[in-house]
């Protein structure tokens, strides 16, 4: 039995640079960090005393004979690709909510590869492991999904990455001190919203007439790097909440479908308690918000806001593990 340990992620600026079909003509620059909430994967070789050849259980629990008969995408993708001569049994189990903006689906593309290696006695980096999921996601899918989720949950830490180029993306770890670490944690304030949204549908729009976004994608690159900036220098991280309230205006200018009614009455909420700032995470639309907030006001934050549902968050650093073998 093997059990994998993938973190989610909360990303901070860059978000849509990280799409191939800007970067590979255009580049594109994130900043994000893995948190200690988790998809846990627990897979084994089904024994021979079922009549079933495959147990896959998730939000439902199918069992099938075949691996065409299997209904969950990424399950049967991987299982073709790297099983295909296994019987197995496959439960998840995740720490967020599916489909809410926090890397749900590519940390469960990371977990199922990095546990399916392991079955077949395969080693693997952390950077292989991202470029699978990157893979199966987006070409075997065929999902409207960048490349920055698979990246974070398989590396772990808080991270610059860069895409574009020979190698498609370059991680570079951002080393700050755990003081640095502890601030950026306890201005962090990560809400569910509790409203359900498809991430692959919402980015979808996001590349419609992508050449009419330049200037607006050229921003979004520019504030990862100011980000960058203020992150590994003395800087006032005040300064970040100015630069989300930035983000959150860009990105209703790329994508119509991220930003909903809803999500502005959340976030005129938000600014009348206090936050500096704040965003919509992932492609839009619906589940998680992150608010910036000042240090030491989480608290005091937390109480005007009153909504939702507060996940409290640390950086993890591991990426993808495995926790039993």
């Amino acid at each position: 039995m093997i059990i994998t340990k993938t973190p989610y992620r909360i990303s901070l600026f860059g978000g849509g640079t990280d799409h191939p079909a800007w970067y590979r003509e255009n580049g594109g620059e994130v900043i994000s960090f893995a948190i200690n909430k988790y998809c846990y994967l627990t897979t084994r070789i089904l024994p021979p005393f079922f009549n079933h050849k495959y147990r896959i259980a998730y939000s439902k629990v199918e069992t099938t004979n075949t691996i065409d008969a299997i209904q969950h995408p990424a399950v049967r993708g991987a299982l073709r690709k790297y099983c295909p001569d296994l019987s197995l049994e496959i439960h998840h189990d995740g720490d967020l909510p599916a489909r809410s903006g926090v890397g749900s689906s590519s940390a469960f593309a990371v977990g199922l590869i990095h546990s399916l290696s392991i079955l077949k006695n395969k080693e693997i980096s952390k950077n292989e492991l991202a470029n699978e999921a990157i893979y199966l996601e987006q070409v075997e899918l065929s999902e409207n999904v960048g490349s920055q989720d698979q990246i974070a949950c398989a590396v772990g830490g808080l991270n610059y990455i860069k895409f574009g180029g020979p190698k498609e993306w370059d991680l570079e770890p951002m080393l700050i001190s755990d003081l640095k670490k502890k601030e950026i944690e306890s201005r962090t304030v990560l809400i569910y919203t509790g409203v359900h949204r498809t991430s692959s549908e919402v980015q979808a729009n996001l590349l419609v007439e992508l050449n009419k976004k330049t200037k607006t994608m050229h921003r979004t690159i520019e504030l990862a790097r100011e980000c960058k900036d203020l992150l590994l220098n003395d800087s006032n991280l005040d300064t970040i909440g100015e630069m989300l309230v930035e983000s959150w205006s860009l990105k209703k200018a790329m994508n119509s479908h991220a930003i909903t009614p809803d999500l502005e009455e959340i976030w005129v909420k938000s600014q009348r308690a206090g936050a500096l700032g704040g965003k919509v995470l992932g492609a839009g639309g619906g589940g998680f918000c992150m608010f910036w907030v000042r240090e030491h006001e989480r608290g005091e934050f937390l109480k005007r806001f009153d909504f939702g549902t507060h996940v409290p968050v640390q950086i993890s650093n591991d990426g993808s593990t495995c926790i039993l073998k």
